[in-house]
Formats: C-alpha cells, structure tokens, sequence
C-alpha cells in the first residue's frame, strides 16, 4: 500500500503527493442525502480525507425508495474521474452505483491504467433499500468480470451477495460460503455484510489471512438510508490514510454506528446522522447525542481510530493519545410506595415516551449513590434520605456500555413532580410494569417480582 498524502510544514505537497489523502467516489446522485455520493462525501470528511466525486447515475428518491434514476453517459463518467487523475495521484477509490455495464467498464479500464497500486473499495450497487433496481440486467456479469478482480475490498450485503454468487445468502453458513465465493472471483478481501440476519448484526470479512465474525448490537429494527455508503466510503477514507484493512473495516463500522445512533426521520423512513451538530443545540435535546464516543482527540484534535490489536481503545493517529473507553456508570432508583413501584415517562430519546426507573449518568467526582440522590431530585423532586444497593447491571445500549448501580430508597422526603428527562411519574404493581425503556431496568424489575413473590 502506498503512503497517504503528505505535505512540508507550508502545506505544500511532497514528491507529487497531495498534502491531505484523496479519495476518489464513483456513485449515484442522491436527493435526500443520505445514501450515495452525498454519503461518501460526508463520510470522507468525518475521516479527515479530501474526496473527488465522479457522478455516475442521477437518481430521483426519498428515505424510503428510489423512485427512477439515468445512468451518466459511459464517456462523461470517465471523463470525470480522468480529470480527477489528471490533476494528481489518488490515495484510494471507492465505486458505488454505476448503473450500467458500459459505465463500470470504462472506469475499470481507468482504474487499471492509473489507480497505481491505490485500493479501490467496491460496494456492489445493485437493488435499493427498498428493493427497487439500480442497475441494469447485465451489470452483474460485469462487476464480476472486470471490477471485482481490481479491489482491494468487496462490501455486499445478502441480496447483493446472491446475485453476485448467484446463490441463496441468508444465513451465516451461507455468508462464509458466499464470501469465500467472491474471494475466488479475484478481489483481495470481502466484507459481507450481515445487518439484515435476524438478531443482533453479524458482518463477516475474509481474506487471505481467513474469516473473521465481526458483533454487533442493533440500535433500531428500521432501516437506516444509507448505512452501507458510509460504510463503503469510511472504508476507502481510512485505506487512503494508510490503515491496513482491519483498521480500516473497525473505523468504518465504527462510523456507521455513530452515525445510525444519531439518526432522524423523515416522511418515508429514517436517514443517518453523519455529524454531531456544530451549530446552537437543538430545541429537542437528544440524551443519545451526548454520550457518543469522541470523534475527535481531546490533546491534539485530529481523528481518533481504533487502536490495533482488538484493545477497542480509541488511539489518535497524529499524537498517539489513547482515550479509554470504559462503561459509562450510571444510578437507578427503585421508590417503593404502597406496594407500587415509581417510573418515570422518558422526555427524551433514547426511549422517548417510554417508561424507565428514575435515574441517569454519573457526572464527574460523585459516587454512584450521590448520582441516584441528584437523578431523584432531578426528575422526581423528591429528596433522597436512605437508600442500600439493591444490585448491580451492565448493558449495552445507544450510549454504549454502561455499568448501572440500582438502589432502593427506603426513606424520602417531598411531594414527586416530574422534571429534567421525565414528563411524566406512574406508580405501577411491580408485576405489572410493561417493557422499559432500558434493557437492564427491565431485568431489576424481574429481580424485584422474584424477590416480593412468595
């Protein structure tokens, strides 16, 4: 792999390289700016790389569908990315939707004259998110044939997966089979991905080193629009900084997460969040939004990436700080009054109009129990005079890991009012609370029925 871009100290470029690495994104048009070049070019920028649209189809759609699409002419397309090369080295590529045949054949044969040893990342464009086509019949025997034996990764999700292996891809067997089946067709490495298995997401890659499981946790059972562009793009951003490719698949995928956490709606479906806002905050605070992992390194202010070795540790590539992630503590309180358990309806996502127990994160220099006393006054008004630890949970959530203290108020003062992140408190039979919010308050739930019940 060659080294990313490089400049002296005045920004100038050193031996013909640019002074910031330069993706350049072969893809789609897409209105809503959630999937396609307008991805790309968002996650490029989240990495910190410089990106070189080449438009290769326009498309008309919404968050949910694609509703037509007209492919670019062949020649227009390439002579779009020949100018790109024109204009100096490329660091990476990455295509997306090309549409037609004709179209991916001449890019490959541009690929193949001046990529110079560049990874090209290709995310197999075929049908739509909500199953509509966006290429035409014979684009299948083309990326085969010409595209995939020039990439350093393949992305495919299940259905892409079929039709390019013209095989059944719908169960985890299945996805080993079907990526040692690409593997086979010439590409260096395959990323194939699982978020459509029912469960928790399973993405597998395989290379020449062999197969590896890549776990998830689901944040939403919707589809987010755009999801596997990001994940494409962010791949080809990290490459183009000279990650190697697990590096870059676990920034990437980290990405992704961040960005389906912060996802919004729109009329016809959800689109992803790419950037926390840089602007005032918004008028409908969201909870989710303050407890992402960092971006960005808190010493030096450069991109923070995963550091190697599988520690999960955030490591800034410019510094080398390594930002420790740990599980988030948090309090919850259990108030017990006449055999009614207290909870409080959420006022903010995650879990918005949801019920939960009272409670929230510790802030900096309190135990868990001044945590519980604050969350209590804080959305209750009551004030907390006796509490004993009832139990402790871990989960995983929109926050991340969080490591949760639960006690038991026996003693209390005050008149409950509903304030900060509740709008509302109900007193509930403890066996008859309905699904909460939290994962973890539904099990100190089931803790506190097993232990009332004779």
């Amino acid at each position: 792999m060659r080294p990313a871009g490089c400049a002296d100290s005045s920004g100038t470029a050193v031996n013909g390289r640019s002074p910031v690495p330069l993706v350049l994104l072969a893809g789609g048009t897409d209105p809503t700016g959630g999937a396609g070049l307008a991805a790309d070019i968002k996650s490029c920028v989240a990495v910190g790389v410089q990106s070189c649209p080449v438009v290769t189809a326009v498309t008309v759609q919404d968050s949910g569908d694609v509703r037509s699409w007209m492919p670019v002419p062949p020649a227009l397309a390439a002579a779009q990315a020949d100018a790109v090369f024109d204009d100096g080295p490329v660091d990476a590529a990455k295509t997306g939707m090309l549409g037609s045949s004709e179209t991916l054949s001449a890019l490959a044969a541009i690929f193949r004259a001046r990529l110079d040893g560049a990874p090209l990342v290709v995310d197999p464009v075929l049908r739509a998110g909500g199953g509509g086509s966006l290429a035409e019949a014979d684009l299948t025997e083309a990326l085969r044939e010409e595209l995939l034996p020039l990439a350093a990764l393949v992305t495919p999700n299940l259905d892409e997966a079929s039709m390019i292996t013209g095989q059944r891809v719908s169960t985890p067997a299945e996805m080993e089979a079907a990526a040692a089946r690409i593997l086979g067709m010439g590409c260096r490495s395959v990323l194939l991905k699982g978020g459509h298995l029912p469960g928790d997401p399973m993405d597998l890659l395989c290379s020449g080193k062999g197969m590896v499981w890549l776990r998830g946790s689901r944040l939403t059972d919707e589809v987010v629009h755009g999801t596997g562009c990001t994940l494409a793009s962010a791949c080809a951003a990290f490459l183009s900084l000279g990650a190697n490719l697990e590096e870059s698949v676990t920034g990437a995928r980290m990405m992704v997460r961040r960005a389906i956490a912060g996802r919004f709606r729109r009329n016809r479906g959800l689109l992803p969040g790419h950037f926390p806002p840089a602007g005032p905050p918004p008028h409908a605070q969201d909870g989710a939004s303050w407890y992402l992992p960092p971006g960005f390194c808190a010493v030096c202010g450069d991109f923070l990436g995963r550091e190697p070795g599988g520690t999960g540790h955030l490591r800034c590539r410019s510094c080398g700080s390594v930002h420790y992630r740990n599980p988030l503590p948090a309090a919850a309180l259990l108030v017990i009054r006449d055999g009614k358990l207290m909870l409080v309806e959420r006022a903010v996502e995650p879990g918005r109009g949801l019920l939960s127990l009272p409670g929230g994160f510790m802030e900096t220099g309190e135990t868990p129990l001044e945590c519980g006393a604050r969350e209590l006054l804080e959305e209750t008004g009551l004030v907390l005079r006796e509490a004993t630890l009832f139990a402790l949970e871990s989960d995983e959530t929109v926050y991340g890991g969080i490591m949760l203290a639960a006690y038991e108020v026996t003693a209390w003062s005050g008149t409950p009012v509903p304030g900060d992140d509740a709008s509302a408190i109900v007193w509930v039979e403890p066996g008859k609370v309905p699904a909460l919010a939290f994962r973890a308050h539904d099990r100190l739930v089931a803790r506190l029925v097993a232990r009332v019940q004779p």
